[in-house]
């Protein structure tokens, strides 16, 4: 009988569902969760992720590369029109009902770069997004 009990409670136990993490939660609530872009096969993952009163908000990293842009993010996130070319310059929408805000902030790059890094476009620099998203 108690082993049948304990294999009843385990059974539960793993079937119940688990509270998502505390980043998949910010994802989701942002428009930025993996399973809300089926079309995509890579993701970015972010550096801080929280959900206060309702509001996410998450940072990311990205280090200038092709693979690695904000040129980049916008694409895998399907976000409208192109990033914002200058740190000053925040992008806005709505995601389920909701504002959603992305900050860029854009990295300096040292004197010493490579020329050819330095002729990149704004886009395709070193930078940190900030993401904010939920009810106002």
């Amino acid at each position: 009988m108690a082993a049948v009990a304990v294999g009843f409670w385990g059974v539960l136990t793993l079937g119940a569902r688990q509270p998502p993490r505390p980043e998949e939660a910010a994802q989701r609530i942002a428009g930025l969760q993996p399973d809300q872009h089926p079309s995509e096969s890579r993701f970015y993952v972010p550096l801080t992720a929280r959900v206060t009163h309702g509001t996410a908000r998450l940072t990311y990293k990205v280090h200038g590369s092709g693979d690695s842009s904000v040129r980049d993010f916008w694409r895998t996130y399907d976000l409208k029109g192109a990033p914002p070319r200058t740190s000053r310059t925040p992008y806005a929408d709505q995601v389920a009902g909701h504002p959603r805000e992305i900050s860029v902030t854009y990295e300096n790059l040292p004197p010493d770069a490579p020329r050819l890094q330095r002729e990149h476009p704004a886009d395709n620099r070193p930078a940190t997004i900030t993401v904010t998203a939920g009810p106002a």
